[in-house]
């Protein structure tokens, strides 16, 4: 079965981004540069662009990112300014499949690129949809009226601003919005519950008292939530995810972690502790390395097949060799389940078993 894969990324005017980057992926990935050179710029723009894909607008507080004040992603806090996040997405058999449901046929190997582009100042929006870097349609919104510019210049029935989602390229009259409403419904169902983020704030993962029952995420486990220990506490203790915790525990053996437990220790209080030395500590006095990879092994494990996992400082608290074990397991954990995954470091490990791109 074949898999979404992410094959670029076009980041512009985005925070840090204010010249823009491109970057392309082949497979597993290690983004490299030093800090302040766009890494987590780059991440943030991607994961607020899927945790916004089907609604009427870019969604700043969503399940990966929360972004408290609209200025805070210009460049410059310019609102003048114009940001673009396009994303080119590998179509895989569920997109194959979305496509003929719908009586349009794609290749295999396609990939479907799209493009969001907006200016806070008067909320002017852009967005292109490609098909194997062909453009295909282009549409944009002025005032509060929307436009195909591209194939032909005609008005839309709704104002543009949905992201990722085929209703924008619909025209009132006509099929010049045929393809890309064909491609945007195909994107925006095929990438469903297939995009994961883990950022660098994830190191704060271990909140202790939560009023209300927790469930294993739909989304990702180091979003702003942080709610790490008491997804162990919930795959630790139920037989139904006996497998998941073992492979859990083994993936933490391997980075020489000695043992993990969490359970309610209070009446709404979920505590975690962590074996060191033949000792149980609590989680709240582990170094910063736990407090950074336990969120990431639990995600490992969690993120289904076909999916796409972003990682924002994977060496967060670790030194050249842990950062070369903590790489090899996550590359062969990505490969055995069948996912892809990219993740960002301030130094480039020398495993060779992914790709690295210098920013």
């Amino acid at each position: 079965m074949s898999m979404t894969r992410l094959v670029k990324a076009v980041v512009k005017g985005f925070k840090g981004l204010g010249n823009g980057l491109s970057v392309e992926f082949k497979g597993n990935t290690v983004i490299v540069g030093r800090s302040g050179s766009g890494k987590t710029s780059l991440m943030e723009a991607l994961a607020l662009l899927m945790q916004s894909r089907g609604e009427e607008w870019l969604v700043l507080e969503g399940n990966l990112l929360i972004i408290h004040e609209p200025t805070d992603i210009s460049y410059g806090l310019d609102p003048s300014g114009v940001i673009t996040v396009g994303a080119h997405y590998e179509v895989d058999d569920d997109g194959e499949r979305l496509g003929r449901s719908i009586g349009f046929e794609l290749g295999k190997g396609s990939v479907i690129g799209y493009y969001y582009s907006y200016r806070l100042g008067d909320y002017w929006v852009r967005q292109e949809v490609r098909l194997n870097d062909e453009v295909v349609a282009v549409i944009e919104k002025v005032g509060n009226e929307g436009f195909m510019r591209y194939p032909v210049n005609v008005r839309l029935c709704i104002t543009p601003t949905h992201v990722i989602h085929e209703d924008a390229f619909m025209t009132c009259d006509g099929d010049a919005s045929k393809r890309a409403y064909a491609l945007m419904f195909i994107l925006r169902n095929m990438l469903k519950d297939k995009f994961y983020y883990l950022s660098e704030g994830r190191v704060c993962w271990w909140k202790r008292d939560y009023e209300t029952t927790v469930d294993l995420p739909t989304n990702s486990v180091g979003s702003d939530g942080q709610y790490t220990v008491h997804q162990l506490s919930i795959i630790s203790t139920r037989p139904e995810y006996e497998d998941i915790y073992n492979e859990v525990m083994n993936l933490i053996r391997e980075l020489g972690i000695e043992g993990v437990k969490a359970g309610f220790t209070a009446p709404k209080m979920v505590s975690g502790y962590v074996r060191v030395g033949d000792v149980w500590v609590p989680m709240y006095h582990a170094g910063l390395k736990l407090k950074s990879l336990l969120p990431v092994i639990v995600q490992l494990i969690l993120t289904p097949p076909g999916s796409v996992l972003l990682i924002d400082g994977v060496d967060i608290g670790l030194t050249s060799d842990d950062l070369d074990d903590v790489v090899r397991i996550i590359d062969n954990a990505a490969r055995r389940i069948g996912y892809q995954v990219i993740m960002t470091s301030r130094i480039a490990p020398k495993y060779a078993g992914v790709d690295v791109v210098r920013i």
